[in-house]
């Protein structure tokens, strides 16, 4: 058997593990050269998905199974995917969501997969769905047979999703009112947030506890979501299918784990957060390199990787949360920068601070504070607030509030006269830049979401304001 079209070294030996397959599950194998060709030519192919439908093509040309003008089925109507094993038992395979998404694209009749990987596809996919855990049981059903195992199934995809469980509760951090806030805001616009604080003062747990604030995800988000966890090599989450992802590298990885890359290149940390958030913890510590690839994801939500071969695109619309100290040895902010907390933060650099909707700064709680018992509203609560926000800037139709631009942002704010005339006189006399202008007036459209007021009155411009400590260090 030859195998053409740029396979990888696991695709050249599906030749070996599908000859024996089938000869163990009892055919008989074609006494002639084979040639398996995969489609198209110039585009790599990996791993040992395409076992099961090299093995079907085998046994339609070999007369194992019959045609579909002799009574079987039509082969081209069910797409297929999985890996076998010597004996012929068919195992799961990753990226299944990919196929399940390419069937309900394509008119496909339903698709076949390893009995293991139907749970995960009735998830995504409402198409009939064929569980084998043989290739008997392939060439039985394509033989015209009722399979082993029932060929649909009920979908779950239009089931009602409910809300992912709490890992950090709000009310369970002591004090922070401000960066609380802070985190409410950042949920309802999907803005970017900067923590600035000791050591010990609640900034991880803030970035966790933003998290669960996010509504559950839309179908649409959960299937793209697991198809870049596929992508990038993970497992599927069945359990946490809807659940926002939570990401957090550690300041040593490289640019590539950052960001995506390789000679076949492969999603990073900040694509795995895609629809939920990313958490870079001590970021003046990441390298100069990492930091400045964060550049194009921060202010576009995409990721452009380019190779010899081509060129490959990964979403990378997440919510970023930055957490540092003021400086290398600790302390904070809050009374303003000094020389120290300035080189400090100079390690990001100027066009990264920028692309930070948020900046909050925090400062220790006494020890005893906490002794005492749940602080302020739970999760439950907040996360109700940001889902109806959500909900009323969603009438608008013009996307995220941390992504408006243009006109867009002009009319979604709604400004009167007065009202950006005193916005205007805050920045110049801050000394704030034209980008700085603009966030603020994102920023404050969130804070009216919040409140579900149609316009952006004083009161929301003066919030805003003051999460712009940075503009002014």
């Amino acid at each position: 058997m030859g195998i053409v079209g740029l396979p990888d070294a696991a695709v050249r030996e599906s030749a070996e593990r599908v000859r024996t397959a089938v000869r163990n599950a009892g055919f008989t194998w074609p006494r002639s050269r084979l040639t398996v060709n995969l489609a198209p030519a110039d585009l790599r192919k990996e791993g040992p998905v395409y076992d099961l439908p090299i093995a079907a093509g085998v046994l339609a040309c070999s007369g194992g199974i019959r045609s579909e003008a002799d009574g079987g089925r039509r082969i081209e109507s069910w797409p297929m995917a999985g890996e076998l094993a010597l004996d012929g038992s068919v195992r799961p395979i990753k990226g299944i969501v990919a196929l399940a998404e390419l069937a309900a694209r394509t008119g496909a009749e339903g698709l076949i997969v390893a009995a293991a990987s139907v749970e995960e596809v009735r998830l995504v996919s409402d198409l009939p769905v064929i569980g084998i855990e043989h290739l008997r049981d392939l060439a039985k059903f394509l033989d015209g047979e009722e399979p082993m195992k029932a060929i649909h199934h009920e979908s779950a995809a239009f089931s009602p999703v409910a809300l992912p469980s709490i890992t950090v509760d709000l009310a369970e951090i002591r004090g922070q009112s401000n960066a609380k806030r802070a985190m409410e805001i950042a949920a309802v616009g999907r803005h970017n947030v900067l923590l600035i604080g000791p050591p010990g003062c609640g900034k991880t747990m803030l970035a966790r506890a933003l998290a669960d604030l996010l509504p559950p995800l839309e179908r649409a988000e959960a299937i793209e979501r697991q198809t870049i966890r596929a992508a990038a090599g993970l497992p599927f989450e069945v359990e946490g299918f809807h659940r926002p992802p939570f990401r957090s590298p550690h300041h040593t990885c490289s640019p590539a784990a950052l960001v995506g890359g390789g000679s076949s290149p492969r999603p990073g940390e900040v694509s795995l957060a895609h629809h939920g958030v990313l958490m870079l913890d001590e970021l003046p510590e990441f390298s100069k390199a990492s930091i400045d690839a964060l550049r194009e994801p921060l202010e576009d939500g995409v990721v452009t990787i380019s190779r010899v071969a081509g060129c490959t695109r990964f979403p990378a619309r997440s919510i970023v949360v930055g957490a540092m100290n003021a400086t290398r040895e600790g302390g904070g902010i809050p009374g303003g920068a000094g020389a120290a907390e300035r080189r400090y933060l100079g390690r990001i650099g100027g066009p990264i601070l920028d692309r930070f909707d948020l900046h909050v700064p925090m400062t220790p709680l006494p020890i005893r504070r906490f002794l005492e018992g749940p602080d302020g509203v739970t999760t439950a609560v907040v996360r109700e607030r940001v889902c109806l926000a959500r909900a009323f800037g969603a009438r608008r139709g013009s996307g995220p509030n941390a992504s408006l631009a243009g006109a867009a942002l002009k009319q979604a704010c709604g400004m009167s006269a007065e009202v950006l005339e005193n916005l205007v006189s805050i920045v110049e006399e801050l000394g704030l830049s034209a980008r700085a202008f603009d966030r603020i007036r994102r920023l404050s459209r969130s804070i009216a979401d919040l409140e579900e007021t149609a316009v952006v009155e004083p009161h929301h411009l003066i919030e805003a304001v003051s999460f712009r400590v940075l503009d002014r260090v």
